[in-house]
């Protein structure tokens, strides 16, 4: 400030700027802004602008200090009473109006010229700082003030509280003479929180809100009175619900969870004392009701039951809850009632009616119950914060229903699928072997005479391989042809017919969903065997053939029986369920399972009969000693696996199954020789010896397929599937060896023709076979292609 006036004095010029600047009013404010442009534009220094800013700045700071004294006088005069320092705010006011302090500002810069000192302008400023701290002064005694009057509002009301507790509780209008007292202190917010008046505000607050707690949960239990008659044979309860009504009405003015917290102990005494022995003496129970007065039940005996069901005792309580619900005042009341006590009642229920394997009807019941409970309002929401209870359920009870229900039929499923597992997996079941159907039947007499009937269990193409030790089991309808199982397979598909029997005949009438879960169950176990044989005994089924056709047997007569199963029981269960089961889904994967695991063990059989061929090596140089009997050896190893894949799909598999699998061999082994015989470009004479000497053997019936015993029927029976193949591979061997103009007249009768040869596959043999003359000339213009109806 003295800085400003000292450059005041020394720029005497711009002295008339300073105090023209210093008088202008809010009306000529305008004018000041373009006489202020103006001057700037005639050259003001430096040193003169900022001594007009600081005259600005006072300017506005007067302003400012005059809206907070009004505003303050404003505030001050609202008060109801008043404030003592309004008149000092007043008083102030006249001196720190705007046009005032200016007017101050500049007698004193007048009075002040040429002073050395010059504190003219800072006098003024100095009591514009002195009338702001005045005015802060003033604020805080407002404060103060406030802060009192609020101390004062709370005492009153504690002491009004404090006063009449147990009158209010007792009065009609209770809340009025205690809750809006506590109410009011507890809602007024204090001013300073580390003040010991507030602390001992707070700790009577918090006594006359306990006082208030223990004098309502007496209230409640006094409203509600439960006699017995000593004898434990009848119950009565009373509940005054207008008593209930008045003491309830405003509770949650206090807290949010005040309501359940002063239902508590009235509701756990109805559910403790008479709720809860009422439903725990299930059927013996019967429910008295008289709308205006009690409520009433007695233990006595009443033979009433429905196939064991407590359906007495669930109408007992359905009736006890209806009552409940109108003797209680309101809806809220209603929720806080069943927030502390349904979840309890619920495992009561649980425990008393569902807890001995209760009938699939007990348990409809049972949640029938919660349905009234809940249209009563007593079941609570989910307590995990969830939009509903698990599986959908209307409450704890049924969820708790459902629970048992499930654990039931899970529990049959368990068993159900255990045993079907043991009976898949043990090995004894799978090293037994079985006919699925038995085909001769004979009639002999035992030694008293009576005739009795024996099953025989030949062996022999679709007879079975003769290590099967019975016959399987159960009704065979849709077995159609026989073929071999093991043990396992077929006491298997023995235990799903007695699963599905259950199902229809051994559970209650009743019990719908329990005969659907256990029908499925039923189906289930074939799924299983699908699942746990394959992997369990993957090794085996990859590399033994016999195995693997076993198994595809098994796998179809799974199928077969399964599907006999449901359909002769599928009516009876239809009506049972109240609809068609869907039972069939597993049959469809069964089958492609087992026709796979058949298909790849053909596979590997073909497999090992081309690389047995390779070692022939094309049948090149067979004249050599040698080479013949390395070709002779592979044809032996290829024959010996045909033999073998043959002869079990042919005994094992059903008849026209296993006779196409083993001609599928056959075929592939005949084509291969005849091939590459054919394409040979050039046959000596000693090698056309030991080509006719190795077809012989590789192509002779004996030992083809088949055992000692019956060898010459299952390789005739081989030769007939493989057709004119196997024949025509036999003719290349003849062929080798016999004379030219006998092939070129077998070819011209049709012979060659017949058996699936070409005009170009036997033109090929004759000019391997014979020299370049006019003969083979002439034959083999003689042997061309012809149409079939030309052939004499």
């Amino acid at each position: 400030v003295n800085s400003a006036c000292a450059i005041s004095r020394s720029h005497s010029a711009s002295s008339a700027t300073f105090e023209d600047a210093l008088m202008t009013t809010g009306e000529e404010e305008e004018d000041a802004h373009q006489t202020r442009a103006r001057r700037r534009e005639d050259g003001e220094d430096d040193d003169a602008r900022a001594v007009r800013t600081f005259a600005e700045t006072c300017e506005r700071f007067a302003r400012d200090v005059r809206d907070e004294a009004n505003a303050l006088r404003a505030r001050s005069l609202a008060i109801r009473g008043g404030l003592e320092a309004s008149d000092e705010v007043e008083a102030n006011l006249a001196a720190t109006r705007a046009e005032d302090v200016l007017a101050s500002f500049t007698r004193a810069e007048r009075e002040d010229d040429g002073n050395e000192d010059g504190h003219g302008c800072y006098g003024v400023v100095r009591a514009c700082a002195l009338r702001a701290r005045e005015w802060a002064d003033v604020r805080a005694a407002y404060v103060e003030a406030e802060r009192a009057r609020v101390k004062e509002a709370k005492r009153a009301a504690v002491e009004t509280a404090s006063r009449n507790v147990k009158e209010g509780l007792r009065a009609k209008d209770y809340a009025r003479a205690i809750l809006d007292g506590v109410c009011a202190a507890l809602a007024i917010e204090c001013a300073d929180e580390t003040s010991e008046d507030d602390a001992k505000v707070r700790e009577v607050v918090a006594e006359v809100t306990r006082e208030f707690r223990a004098e309502a949960d007496a209230e409640m239990l006094a409203a509600c009175v439960v006699d017995n008659d000593g004898t434990n044979a009848s119950t009565t309860l009373r509940i005054d619900s207008a008593r209930i009504a008045r003491l309830l009405e405003h509770v949650h003015n206090i807290s949010d969870d005040e309501l359940r917290l002063r239902t508590s102990a009235f509701a756990n005494v109805i559910a403790e004392r008479f709720l809860e022995p009422m439903i725990r003496a299930g059927t013996a129970s019967v429910v008295d009701v008289n709308d205006r007065d009690f409520l009433r039940y007695n233990t006595a005996e009443t033979g009433e039951t429905v196939n064991g069901d407590n359906f007495i005792a669930q109408e007992s309580l359905e009736r006890a809850l209806t009552w409940l619900r109108a003797k209680l005042p309101s809806d809220d009341v209603a929720e806080a009632f069943g927030a502390n006590v349904w979840a309890r009642l619920a495992k009561t229920c649980v425990s008393s009616w569902l807890l001995n394997h209760p009938s699939e009807r007990a348990i409809d019941r049972t949640c029938a119950v919660e349905v009234v409970a809940a249209n009563c309002g007593f079941v609570p929401p989910p307590s995990d914060g969830a939009m509903t209870y698990a599986g959908g359920a209307v409450g704890p009870l049924e969820a708790q229903a459902l629970a048992t229900e499930m654990q039931e039929a899970e529990t049959r499923r368990t068993a159900v699928l255990a045993k079907a597992r043991t009976l898949a997996l043990g090995e004894d079941n799978l090293q037994i072997l079985l006919r699925s159907r038995a085909e001769d039947v004979e009639e002999e007499e035992d030694k008293d005479g009576h005739s009795m009937t024996k099953t025989r269990l030949p062996f022999g193409v679709g007879r079975g391989c003769g290590d099967e030790t019975g016959v399987s089991s159960g009704v065979p309808l849709l077995d159609g042809a026989p073929c071999t199982v093991s043990k396992g397979a077929d006491d298997l598909a023995m235990h799903v017919d007695e699963v599905l029997r259950a199902a229809v005949e051994d559970l209650d009438p009743n019990a719908r969903r329990a005969s659907a879960n256990l029908a499925a169950a039923a189906a289930d176990c074939l799924d299983l065997f699908r699942a746990c044989v394959s992997a369990h005994r993957a090794e085996q089924l990859q590399t033994i053939h016999t195995s693997a056709l076993v198994f595809h047997n098994d796998c179809h007569h799974l199928a077969n029986r399964f599907s006999a199963s449901v359909y002769s029981r599928g009516l009876a269960l239809q009506e049972r369920i109240g609809r068609t089961p869907a039972l069939l889904w597993p049959i469809e994967p069964l089958r492609a399972l087992g026709d796979a695991t058949r298909n790849a063990a053909n596979d590997r059989a073909l497999s090992e009969i081309h690389a047995a061929l390779d070692l022939a090596n094309g049948f090149l140089h067979s004249g050599e000693v040698k080479v013949k009997n390395t070709i002779v050896k592979a044809v032996a190893r290829a024959r010996h696996v045909l033999q073998r894949a043959g002869t079990a799909s042919m005994y094992l598999l059903p008849r026209p199954t296993g006779a196409r699998d083993a001609a599928d061999l056959a075929l592939h082994f005949a084509r291969r020789i005849t091939l590459e015989i054919l394409s040979l470009e050039d046959i000596s004479v000693d090698e056309s010896e030991a080509l006719t000497e190795i077809i012989a053997d590789a192509f002779t019936t004996e030992r083809l397929v088949g055992t000692k015993e019956d060898a010459a029927d299952a390789s005739n029976a081989l030769i007939r599937a493989a057709g004119s193949e196997w024949l025509k591979a036999r003719e290349i061997g003849l062929m080798l060896s016999a004379p030219l103009r006998d092939i070129t007249a077998n070819w011209e009768r049709g012979s060659y023709r017949a058996l699936g040869f070409t005009a170009r596959e036997i033109r090929g043999l004759i000019d391997a076979l014979f020299e370049d003359s006019s003969l083979r000339a002439e034959c083999l213009a003689r042997v061309v292609d012809v149409d079939v109806d030309d052939c004499p």
